[in-house]
């Protein structure tokens, strides 16, 4: 199974959609319990039982809910963590951020988006994660080319619509300030730009509630929302044994790549990016988790890095193999259990 990923053939993306397939199909003949409805007030974006849900998440559930169709909440999900996923590994690639080139990060990413029903229909991150990744993009092309100021616009423009999907997302803009600050030289005049670029989406929005005469109501939310924490809320109660277990291994990966022998300077670079990534996804969880599991998109993509690089690493390539199939094992068995 592992080795029908390592192979940089955009073929390859038939399994990522095979993975998506089975695991719905297994979960919607087996395991739904037919619980589903969105949480939208047509009339008011700004209110939504939906933790920490932005304006632009609420728009996007509004139209959906004209649909009133689980199957196509469902499609469009899997659809948006396929995209995803090659637009991590893309990034991966692009960078030459591993030592190979290959689908494996797209693999696990699309595993462990699989192993809870909180994956299996939008949310307000899972739509905020997507321009996260655009985002991440545009972070490593800065660190690798010193990339243009249209760059460093568009950086902090796709994470303040991040922001507008879900609220706590905007403090992913400390995270690339620091990244800038300690690994790209970027001169001072575009930190000014990339906050120019983070604000612009959120004044746009502004304005068009103020129009509405609602434009108090959207900064009372705004400036509320990313402060709503609840310190590890109730995720733990949560099943995340496939989590737990991938973040082991991402941990044990980091170790051992701490030195940084046998890597490119730009790959050093990337790790500790990576690393920040993984960082702030583990306060998100801790901060702002609730009993779903959706708090998870921000720390997945670095979890998926770095396990690539742990099974890239076995010199005994069938115990990549094992760990790689015992990992969607794991994800499976954590779907079942879980629900």
């Amino acid at each position: 199974m592992l080795s029908f990923f390592k192979k940089n053939d955009p073929y390859r993306i038939v399994g990522l959609i095979l993975i998506l397939l089975i695991t719905r199909v297994v979960f919607f003949l087996f395991f739904n319990e037919g619980l589903w409805a969105l949480d939208v007030n047509e009339s008011n974006l700004l209110e939504t039982n939906t933790l920490h849900s932005g304006p632009l998440a609420n728009l996007l559930f509004v139209g959906l809910a004209s649909l009133n169709s689980q199957f196509v909440d469902a499609f469009l999900a899997g659809i948006l963590i396929l995209l995803n996923g090659i637009q991590l590994n893309s990034i991966f690639i692009r960078n030459a951020s591993l030592q190979e080139s290959t689908h494996v990060p797209a693999a696990i990413y699309v595993i462990l988006l699989s192993a809870s029903e909180s994956f299996y229909h939008l949310s307000p991150e899972l739509v905020g994660s997507s321009f996260l990744l655009i985002a991440l993009n545009y972070v490593f092309y800065h660190i690798k080319y010193r990339g243009t100021e249209e760059n460093i616009l568009s950086t902090g423009f796709t994470i303040g619509l991040a922001g507008l999907c879900y609220y706590p997302f905007v403090w992913v803009f400390l995270m690339v300030l620091t990244i800038y600050l300690l690994y790209s030289g970027t001169i001072t005049r575009r930190y000014f730009l990339l906050a120019w670029g983070f604000f612009l989406p959120l004044l746009i929005t502004w304005l068009i509630f103020f129009l509405l005469d609602r434009g108090g109501d959207f900064l009372d939310t705004l400036f509320i929302e990313p402060f709503n924490y609840q310190v590890l809320g109730s995720l733990l109660n949560e099943s995340v044994i496939v989590y737990g277990f991938t973040l082991l291994l991402s941990l044990i990966a980091a170790i051992q790549h701490f030195s940084g022998q046998g890597m490119t300077n730009h790959q050093i670079l990337v790790q500790k990016a990576m690393s920040w990534v993984g960082f702030f996804g583990l306060l998100v969880i801790a901060v702002f988790g609730t009993e779903q599991l959706t708090s998870l998109v921000l720390i997945i993509p670095a979890m998926a890095y770095f396990v690539t690089k742990l099974l890239s690493d076995l010199s005994k390539k069938y115990l990549a193999e094992l760990l790689f199939i015992g990992l969607f094992g794991i994800a499976i068995a954590t779907m079942v259990l879980g629900y």
